[in-house]
């Protein structure tokens, strides 16, 4: 579904000189041998480095915040924090703006492995089910981080600005996203009407104790953030969970609804994986719990489409979605 979303931001071009600049300054003892932009992202720009030194070339991933460069710290934050626990890239230096753009940037671990969307199309069912499994303990791992409350993070990750997710709430800010923003023009009159009387008749789901845990959510849990590396034995392990920007102390039920998207989340085999990790992991998925990781997507799929910028793509993505779950 996002490989037809195109860029919120233009992708950056720095000078070779700067990125050596900076390099230099964090590995003073390597050069750099090559320089060359990763592709993925939607809006910051990565780029892979191959740096020479006494010891030999190493591979390193030079990360610059476009999207909104407040997310940086928080980022660089979470990294450290679920670092034990969840494999994430180890943070190697970071700055607060470089020389070509004054954006914020990072140097960190690379992490050879492939992605989960581009791989799964080619494993057997048996395959994608044990995959599954390695997925759901990840995210369970990622669930097992607790908060005092549901909130987003600065960069201290202290919850705040809380979240109002009961159903005056949620009626609340549906209306700033579709009536009073662009997002209802962008679905078109008749399913923003129903998508309204949807959430009034079945916002309910939300209110449960298992969708309010103030738990560490990632906020983008999906194959393109899921990298896999194979095992010398066979089998597929879990390399890295990336791109924490979005992350923040929600609950289960945002990231299950983006697992849940198509093709995965429609893939039998990968989803009773996924749900059987969990589970083996020590976390519980109640009754309810897919109407209201559903009904979470939903959310996400409205800030979406009332974004200041916001495609034809993902537009026609939303639209799609919004209408399969609401049954429109």
């Amino acid at each position: 579904m996002r490989e037809k979303w195109s860029r919120t931001q233009a992708v950056l071009d720095p000078r070779r000189s700067s990125i050596e600049a900076l390099a230099r300054a964090a590995f003073p003892d390597s050069g750099v041998v090559s320089v060359e932009r990763t592709f993925g992202g939607l809006a910051n720009t990565n780029f892979k480095l191959e740096l020479s030194s006494p010891s030999g070339v190493r591979p390193v991933l030079l990360r610059y915040w476009q999207r909104d460069q407040q997310q940086s710290a928080k980022e660089i934050a979470l990294l450290s924090f679920v670092g034990q626990r969840v494999p994430v890239p180890a943070l190697l230096a970071s700055g607060d703006a470089d020389p070509d753009f004054s954006l914020p940037f990072a140097f960190m671990q690379w992490i050879d492995g492939e992605r989960l969307d581009t791989l799964a199309p080619r494993l057997a069912p048996a395959a994608l089910t044990e995959v599954g499994r390695r997925v759901g303990g990840a995210l369970a791992a990622i669930h097992g981080f607790a908060f005092d409350r549901q909130g987003f993070f600065s960069a201290d990750l202290a919850p705040r600005d809380d979240l109002d997710m009961d159903m005056r709430g949620i009626m609340a800010w549906l209306d700033h996203c579709l009536r009073e923003g662009p997002g209802g023009e962008r679905l078109g009159a008749a399913l923003t009407e129903a998508l309204f009387a949807f959430v009034a008749r079945e916002g309910h789901v939300l209110s449960s104790a298992w969708s309010n845990q103030p738990t560490l959510t990632h906020s983008d849990f999906n194959g393109s953030n899921i990298l896999l590396h194979g095992e010398p034995e066979g089998g597929w392990r879990i390399a890295a969970i990336l791109d924490w920007e979005f992350a923040f102390a929600g609950g289960p039920s945002f990231d299950f609804g983006n697992l849940l998207r198509p093709p995965l989340g429609d893939d039998a085999a990968f989803m009773s994986g996924v749900t059987g990790g969990y589970r083996a992991a020590g976390k519980q998925l109640p009754e309810g719990w897919l109407e209201a990781s559903r009904f979470a997507d939903l959310l996400s799929w409205v800030d979406f489409v009332s974004q200041p910028v916001c495609g034809a793509a993902v537009i026609k993505s939303a639209r799609f979605m919004i209408s399969r779950v609401i049954g429109g």
